[in-house]
């Protein structure tokens, strides 16, 4: 088995590929590869991610609460999904930021807001509104950060002239945008001198994009842990490097980050019922899944069930956002 996988992995970096691998690729459509330095394995991957990690005094970190009225909605971050929710009720956690936040400067903040369907209704209504704080905090300063927590905006969604009715109300989408400049210890590639794939043939890119997720998907079914985490090693260390993870949260992030490898009965859904969506200003590409199943909407169409120790039945998601760097012909993982 690891003969035919390095032949394998051999012929696919000189651009060729077998009889039988012509089943699933072809000589043109790009795969996923790696930037690493590296030689990333699933027994080093954290002690060479730990490597990246630069203590500081002073950790600026930022994040939303968000408060919203008869509306579902998603927060994106730079053009890029962070957060969504379809649920009923409020939520009083915090929304982090920083995942998405490459470099100090302007940084953008987006809500979509859909009808709230559990409760019949089939459009945004006069009532519809959303509120989002922003805040700053030092996230090294485990004891007193949110004590010194600073408010740095308010933002409400606007309304019609009355002052008093929601601007969409009657529409089944809304989307607005607004900007807050933020100063972090980092300056990250990100996506930002990526390949504009908006400017690709869509058809040629959706070919690419399925063709790059079934490969990954086939790497989760194969249990092939080793290709997984060197393909995912760059974007552990942004989130790392951008949420000021300490040698200890990297360490316990172990048994999540393995999760759908160790769990004996996690078992992957098929990869259909999707469609393809570009962000971060046309530089990311993923598929999503089109269920209106408010459990599904909008997430990857990389997912399986496993059963937990009580009997119930769970869902784990894979997300999978893609973009060619700078000078490179083929997607890496973000």
């Amino acid at each position: 088995m690891k003969i035919k996988l390095t032949i394998f992995l051999f012929l696919l970096s000189l651009g060729a590929c077998t009889q039988d691998d012509n089943k699933t690729m072809d000589n043109n459509k790009p795969l996923i590869t790696d930037s690493n330095k590296e030689k990333i394995t699933a027994q080093n991957y954290l002690e060479e991610q730990v490597k990246y990690i630069k203590p500081s005094s002073n950790e600026p970190l930022y994040y939303i609460y968000v408060n919203h009225e008869q509306c579902f909605f998603e927060i994106l971050v730079n053009d890029v999904p962070r957060f969504q929710y379809f649920e009923e009720g409020s939520i009083m956690t915090p929304i982090n930021l920083n995942n998405y936040i490459n470099r100090s400067g302007k940084q953008t903040i987006t809500y979509r807001l859909y009808p709230q369907t559990t409760k019949g209704l089939n459009h945004l209504t006069e009532y519809t509104s959303i509120k989002i704080e922003l805040y700053e905090r030092n996230n090294a300063d485990t004891v007193n950060g949110f004590e010194h927590q600073k408010l740095l905006l308010t933002h409400r969604s606007a309304t019609k002239t009355d002052g008093k009715t929601f601007i969409g109300d009657g529409k089944d989408y809304y989307e607005f945008s607004f900007d807050f400049d933020a100063k972090v210890l980092y300056q990250l590639e990100g996506w930002e001198n990526s390949k504009n794939l908006s400017k690709m043939d869509q058809k040629e890119l959706l070919s690419k994009t399925e063709e790059a997720y079934r490969y990954y998907w086939n790497l989760i079914k194969d249990k092939r842990m080793d290709d997984y985490f060197r393909l995912r090693f760059r974007g552990y260390i942004s989130e790392a490097i951008s949420t000021y993870m300490s040698k200890e949260m990297i360490i316990q992030s172990a048994p999540e980050d393995k999760f759908i490898f160790s769990e004996p009965t996690f078992r992957l859904e098929p990869l259909n019922n999707y469609k393809m969506h570009l962000y971060g200003n046309g530089k990311i590409v993923c598929l999503e899944q089109t269920s209106e199943d408010l459990r599904l909407k909008n997430k990857t169409p990389i997912w399986g069930k496993y059963k937990t120790s009580e009997g119930e039945t769970r869902v784990r998601f894979n997300k999978l956002y893609l973009h060619i760097p700078k000078g490179k012909d083929t997607f890496e993982i973000l």
